[in-house]
């Protein structure tokens, strides 16, 4: 870690900002405070930033003493975990993020979709309901992606979400069918679920019981109540 001034000032902003804006530091940071503690997770949730780059930066962070790395008697799993000066920059990282979800303009967002973002993304707003099944299967299908990047599994128990990319023969509940950029769309609040499902840029297959529930088990961001400000107030 270079302790080289970037800025040379003795402002606080100034000091905060040399560390704080380098490349990917505060997306790195978003995930541990969504509770990502795996370096395979926290990855996830980055999913465009290569795991070398990752690794330095959770090491800086662990040298700014805001991450503790915790290694388990087995050698193998590596946890990351916030301290309390880490927990601290709740209100700086995500006070931006409901900033841009208030006044950036979505379109730059939208145009080239990580579908592997958007996947772990809903994984983790996806909620359980007493009235799914045990193991409730929910196939996404995004039609105009690649191959590689068309579906997603969400495995919804009582307890856990979890996503597969790859198919090992699930017994599927509901599919949802929709382009990468609408299902951002809905999934950021920029668009209503069942304006979607309406337009028919949104479809469900499957049990009339499961899909009329789909608002409530899909979720949303944690930003999606955040309206946006008019067009011509936005900022390009």
């Amino acid at each position: 870690m270079s302790d080289k001034p970037v800025y040379g000032q003795f402002c606080p902003l100034a000091m905060a900002a040399e560390f704080l804006c380098k490349r990917w530091m505060v997306l790195v940071l978003r995930e541990l405070l969504l509770g990502s503690v795996t370096f395979n997770d926290i990855g996830r949730g980055v999913a465009r930033m290569s795991r070398t780059l990752l690794s330095q930066r959770l090491k800086e962070l662990e040298q700014r003493g805001l991450v503790k790395k915790i290694v388990k008697s087995n050698q193998r799993d590596t946890l990351y975990e916030l301290t309390v000066s880490g927990r601290s920059l709740s209100s700086v990282v995500f006070g931006m993020a409901e900033w841009s979800q208030e006044w950036l303009h979505i379109e730059p967002s939208v145009e080239k979709v990580d579908t592997d973002h958007l996947l772990w993304s809903i994984r983790r707003s996806a909620r359980p309901l007493v009235s799914l099944p045990e193991t409730f299967i929910v196939h996404i299908f995004f039609p105009e992606q690649e191959p590689s990047h068309q579906n997603g599994w969400l495995i919804i128990e009582a307890k856990s979400v979890e996503l597969c990319i790859a198919d090992h023969g699930f017994d599927v509940d509901v599919q949802i069918e929709a382009s990468a950029e609408t299902l951002t769309k809905v999934y950021m609040g920029w668009i209503g679920f069942a304006d979607a499902v309406a337009s028919e840029e949104l479809i469900l297959h499957g049990p009339k019981l499961y899909t009329e529930l789909a608002e409530e088990w899909f979720g949303r961001s944690r930003l999606a109540e955040i309206k946006k400000q008019p067009r011509e107030l936005r900022v390009s």
